[in-house]
């Protein structure tokens, strides 16, 4: 069985583009930095207030052609569809699989799998009838070379084809008779057909190297009109595609419809929340203006820096919605508290900006820096997302600043017609859970620490399991595909291994030769192998043949210049799916070695990989071993995403925990907001030990994504308490005043983002499901820590200051 084709292309353009946006988000990351400096200044904090409300229209004019100019870049935007971009660029067989891709290349194929569904076995008329059909038509496929199947087989070994007559002269007894001498055959039964008859392949062989990306949409979109065709004319056969232009296909296809089913809902969502919580149908224009402008200057900007969105990355819009819609919440809170207690438009959103400056660009950086953590890890497809989220993050809270006001001056006319005697939003609950969080201090402290203690210990219980196929939509065919062909085959990976012996010609000498053989024997022995194969096996049969098929000359020749001569009569009867140099390279240095195991899991074929390189290492001191399979890193990234991740999220902990004592102007508290940063993933993911405890070793991105996204709520409520302790408040009032002022837009902006997290359920790939389940239990418990639980913290380890006020 032919699967996915790993082929990682790393051009230089590439690394030149991610180290150019790297560069950009540092920038934009250091002048946040500068910014949290000026906005510890409350004189500085009044003058952006008052110029971004006293120059609004302008700066909207300024807003709006800046967006537009980004817009256009919209059009530069790309898909990268390939699951390539999620191996991680740090593991060291990533260049040895480049190696032997370039001494051993292979083309693109079509896999047509053709399943007996009313007959025990492929071979019956039905079935190869319908492959007769695709055989005569696969021509229509742009860019097709070749078919190989079981109507054209030719076996190497015994230089007999399967089927000698046209199909028409067989009777189903000979049929049958056939199909007993086929699963006999082990060339076969490793390419084309399974043990037991059921399902057998047509390969369709590409030479579509140079094909672009619409070109290759189109072989794709052929191959699935002549799938549907064969499917028509053949119902009683089980018929099947898959291919890599297929796979890239699909994986657009379920990009695309995430985002027009998805994006759409989740700003839907949000915008209706926000005109729920606050009682104002004209905040929806506002929040739907502010939302639009961000992701055109985001998507835009990415555009022109020639970013191509991938099967992780291409969430990251929906995920800067959610994020910009939460910025605004701020600012729209304060704002309309400032209405309600009778304020002027104008007055009452200078007095929003410059209460909100500081919190709003000190939470903007520290969720910044959670998400460009993701650069820790090597995979293209993280950093990615990271880059995206965080750029997206710059623009959302420029814009918040730069049209926001504008917007809400505009279309307030409702909030300030508002009752003055009505209670603000949340206030009474709010009022309840403060007296409900004195009176039970105690309790929810020892609780809330008890029960992390208890998560924390459960942690270790997760167990990172990647499967490449959690990418891939679920209700598509070449999901179907793989569930039909590992039921039937029961096969496990293929590993592919070069051998270099260093040297031109020195792999065919006969001495070299009879260590490969007794080191493929070995390996034949060990636990999990169904097959091992090499040009070994060539040179034995080509021997026997050469001595009249006598199996005493199944052997290795004893000179070189026989084995010479062997290869060479070899080339000469090779046929197509059995190339001479498939085996071993040109100038016969490096041989190609397959090794196909049983089903196992990644940490078995990590185990198995590193015996067998063990075992090569012990033998062959004068040779290398190039690891050339795909599917091993994959498997191998389970533990190397999983400590870039950790690595990365360990990084933003200390960065944002500086930037808060930079921002808070307290390495105390600064140092205090760590508990409540840290608790919520933690929390979850081992309650997710206890219940479940299978992850996706990139769900490990939530540490970073949930600390980028939780730390705001922290933030904000420091920020309030540090300022009313500093005006010389007790710490209850200052508690009280906290969550007052920033509870109402801290439960809307927690609302807001679980909402939009749970529509990501319904996303098309396993990944993206597995990741919102667990990230919207983070968010809520992040506000219920930051509502019950610190506080508890505060009153217990706020000695800081005493009965007078401090600045410091």
């Amino acid at each position: 069985m032919s699967g996915i084709r790993y082929t990682v292309r790393l051009g230089t353009s590439n690394f030149a583009r991610r180290a150019k946006l790297q560069d950009a988000i540092l920038s934009l990351r250091n002048k946040l930095a500068v910014v949290i400096g000026f906005a510890q200044d409350k004189s500085i904090s009044l003058k952006v207030a008052e110029f971004t409300v006293g120059y609004r229209k302008l700066l909207t004019l300024a807003a709006c052609l800046f967006t537009l100019v980004l817009a256009s870049g919209i059009l530069r935007s790309s898909f990268d569809t390939s699951l390539g971009a999620l191996l991680t660029r740090s593991d060291p067989y990533l260049e040895e699989l480049d190696l032997l891709e370039a001494e051993f290349p292979s083309a693109d194929k079509i896999n047509f799998a053709f399943i007996a569904i009313e007959d025990d076995s492929v071979f019956s008329k039905a079935v190869l009838d319908a492959i007769v059909e695709l055989r005569d038509g696969f021509d229509a496929i742009p860019y097709a070379v070749r078919l190989t199947s079981l109507i054209d087989y030719y076996s190497p070994e015994t230089r007999r084809r399967l089927f000698d007559s046209p199909l028409t002269d067989y009777s189903p007894e000979e049929l049958s008779a056939l199909g007993v001498a086929a699963v006999n055959d082990r060339l076969l039964t490793a390419n084309l057909l399974s043990e037991d008859a059921s399902l057998t392949f047509a390969i369709v062989v590409l030479d579509a190297e140079d094909a672009s990306s619409r070109q290759r949409l189109e072989i794709a979109n052929a191959v699935l009109q002549i799938r549907d065709e064969l499917r028509a004319s053949n119902p009683q056969v089980g018929i099947h595609a898959n291919g890599e232009v297929l796979l890239e296909q699909s994986n657009q296809e379920a990009m695309i419809d995430d985002l027009t089913s998805l994006l759409p809902l989740i700003i839907l969502a949000c915008v209706m929340v926000i005109c729920y919580c606050f009682r104002s149908a004209t905040l929806g224009v506002c929040i739907l203006t502010h939302t639009i402008f961000t992701l055109l200057c985001t998507v835009g900007a990415l555009g022109f820096l020639g970013f191509s969105f991938n099967t992780i990355s291409i969430i990251a819009p929906l995920v800067v919605v959610m994020i910009s819609v939460a910025n605004s919440v701020h600012i729209i809170s304060i704002y309309k508290q400032a209405l309600h207690k009778g304020q002027k438009k104008t007055a009452a959103m200078e007095h929003s900006v410059a209460y909100n400056f500081q919190p709003i660009t000190l939470a903007a950086l520290t969720t910044a820096i959670g998400f460009s953590s993701l650069n820790m890890s090597s995979s293209p497809a993280i950093q990615d997302f990271g880059q995206i989220v965080a750029i997206g993050i710059v623009f959302a809270y420029l814009l918040t600043l730069l049209i926001l006001p504008a917007l809400l001056i505009r279309f307030s006319k409702s909030m300030a017609a508002s009752d003055p005697t009505e209670s603000p939003f949340l206030h009474e609950a709010l009022q309840k859970l403060i007296e409900f969080t004195s009176r039970r201090d105690k309790p929810i402290f020892w609780s809330c620490s008890a029960f992390a203690v208890l998560t924390i210990m459960l942690l270790p219980l997760n167990e990172t399991d990647f499967n490449r196929l959690d990418f891939i939509a679920t209700d598509t065919d070449i999901k179907q595909y793989y569930e039909e062909v590992s039921q039937r085959l029961n096969r496990g990976p293929a590993l592919s291994y070069g051998i270099d012996a260093l040297g031109n010609e020195a792999a065919i000498e006969p001495e070299f030769l009879s260590r490969v053989e007794r080191f493929s024997a070995w390996i034949d022995q060990q636990a999990h192998i169904e097959s091992v194969a090499s040009i070994v096996d060539v040179v034995k049969t080509v021997n026997r043949v050469r001595h009249q098929d006598d199996e005493a000359f199944y052997r290795l020749p004893d000179d070189k210049s026989t084995v010479t001569n062997h290869l060479l009569s070899y080339g000469f009867v090779q046929s197509e799916d059995f190339p001479l140099f498939g085996f071993i390279n040109t100038d016969f240095s490096i041989l190609k070695l397959f090794v196909n195991a049983t089903p196992i899991s990644n940490q078995e074929l990590i185990d198995l990989d590193e015996q067998i390189t063990r075992k090569f290492n012990e033998d062959f001191a004068d040779a290398v071993l190039i690891h050339g399979s795909g599917i091993l890193l994959f498997a191998r990234m389970d533990e190397l995403v999983t400590i870039e991740l950790l690595q990365g999220y360990s990084l933003s902990l200390i960065l944002i925990t500086l930037s808060l004592i930079v921002g808070l102007r307290s390495i105390y508290f600064g140092i205090l907001s760590v508990l409540p940063n840290l608790l919520p993933a933690t929390m979850v993911f081992g309650m997710w030990a206890l219940f479940v405890g299978q992850l996706d070793p990139f769900v490990m991105m939530l540490f970073s994504i949930s600390i980028g996204l939780v730390v705001d709520d922290t933030v904000h409520i420091l920020s309030h308490y540090l300022e009313s302790r500093r005006d010389g408040a007790d710490k209850s009032s200052s508690i009280n005043h906290a969550i007052k002022t920033a509870g109402p837009a801290l439960s809307i902006t927690t609302l807001v983002l679980a909402l939009g997290t749970t529509i990501l359920i319904g996303a098309s790939t396993l990944y993206f499901q597995q990741a919102a389940k667990l990230l919207v239990p983070i968010v809520v418990l992040a506000l219920v820590l930051d509502l019950l639980y610190l506080p508890t913290i505060l009153r217990r380890f706020d000695n800081r200051f005493k009965s007078e006020p401090m600045t410091s």
